[in-house]
């Protein structure tokens, strides 16, 4: 059975640096009045909307770069 009238919705508590806080998680008809509130989405297994996703391989790119080796030669005479 699905549920078609959904009166209640889901507020969650943001602190004052943005972050969501614990527990702060509620059902109400209309937005808290005090304090920084944002509706989400509460019926997740019934949502009526679809959703499509479209992915797309971005483009490889290889570079290689070839050095010559560098030598030196110490040469050492015994007098």
């Amino acid at each position: 059975m699905a549920i078609n009238n959904r009166p209640l919705k889901a507020y969650v508590r943001f602190d004052g640096s943005g972050r969501i806080v614990a527990g702060s998680l509620i059902l109400r008809k209309n937005k808290p009045k005090v304090g920084k509130w944002k509706e989400i989405q509460a019926y997740e297994c019934c949502f009526l909307t679809s959703t499509t996703t479209t992915t797309t391989a971005a483009p490889t790119t290889t570079t290689s770069t070839t050095v010559a080796p560098t030598t030196s030669t110490t040469t050492t005479v015994a007098p």
